[in-house]
């Protein structure tokens, strides 16, 4: 996925076909996101870049059956081509492959109550 404040565009890999579906979603409508991603057999995976909007996106989907992971941005493979192309449907489908290759290397998660006490600590 590639998950901003505004879009969140999903791109969905079929791991046996390498047949890719992508879907660009107004705003971070998870539980639309969600139903989406059932749509399609298997299981749903679900990976992003760590980056501003922390970790809701993971939350929210973890609540609604969906696994998924929180990547750390420095470990996502890149090649000179995906950085010469470089847009959010791209940026899906890079992840989608990351995940497919088991080449997501996902940060902690706190819970809300740790998170909240990190920020109140940065905060002094």
């Amino acid at each position: 996925m590639d998950v901003h404040l505004r879009s969140t565009t999903v791109c969905a890999l079929d791991a046996e076909t390498g047949e890719a579906v992508t879907r660009r979603f107004r705003g971070n409508p998870w539980g639309e996101v969600a139903e989406w991603m059932s749509g399609f057999p298997g299981p749903s995976l679900a990976a992003y870049e760590s980056g501003y909007l922390g970790f809701a996106p993971q939350r929210e989907l973890s609540g609604l059956g969906v696994d998924c992971v929180v990547a750390a941005v420095s470990k996502v493979p890149r090649s000179a081509a995906d950085l010469s192309s470089k847009n959010d449907r791209n940026d899906a489908a890079r992840m989608a492959k990351a995940i497919l290759s088991h080449d997501v290397t996902p940060v902690w998660v706190p819970s809300p109550e740790i998170e909240g006490l990190r920020d109140l600590a940065a905060a002094h």
